[in-house]
């Protein structure tokens, strides 16, 4: 059984790029990245949230890729291949906004979770904490029940995760 790629046809980069006995590989890892909190302080935290959201892509089937962006859409980290992740993240942050203002303007709450749907998949955007934004891309045959309960759970560990770098972060 194969699934489609969510967004059409695959990109593959072209050029130079890390290759294992000449193939490309399908997860690709950013470099050790930092995550900026109140007053400028930074700590490095992407093996922890690359944990978490590998995690989710083996529990729900079907996840063409995920990735982590602060607020400000600052990418975190990502565990995706065929997206260019800076852009991702700089779009998760809008959406992030737009569904923030939108939630402020009817009034139930505060923003938890949006899922847009194509005519080739999802892409859920899930709000993990004050300071960062959870995106998953899943193909279209993707159970959104299991998504919602995995990547919600996925969303309270790395707020937890974030909240607990910012507190450590915070008397410096």
């Amino acid at each position: 059984m194969s699934a489609r790629w969510p967004l059409g046809p695959r990109r593959v980069p072209i050029g130079p790029g890390p290759r294992l006995n000449g193939a490309i590989p399908t997860r690709r890892l950013i470099g050790k990245k930092v995550f900026g909190l109140d007053g400028g302080s930074a700590v490095e935290i992407e093996a922890d949230v690359l944990a978490q959201i590998r995690g989710l892509r083996d529990r729900v089937r079907h996840v063409a890729g995920s990735l982590v962006a602060s607020v400000d859409g600052r990418l975190v980290a990502h565990d995706t291949h065929g997206i260019e992740p800076d852009g991702m993240a700089a779009l998760s942050a809008a959406v992030l906004g737009l569904s923030q203002r939108l939630i402020e303007t009817v009034g139930p709450g505060q923003f938890a979770e949006t899922v847009t749907r194509g005519t080739h998949g999802y892409v859920a955007t899930y709000a993990a904490g004050p300071r960062a934004v959870l995106t998953v891309v899943t193909g279209e045959e993707t159970n959104i029940g299991r998504l919602h309960l995995e990547a919600r759970q996925v969303a309270n560990r790395l707020a937890d995760l974030l909240d607990a770098v910012g507190s450590a972060g915070g008397g410096r």
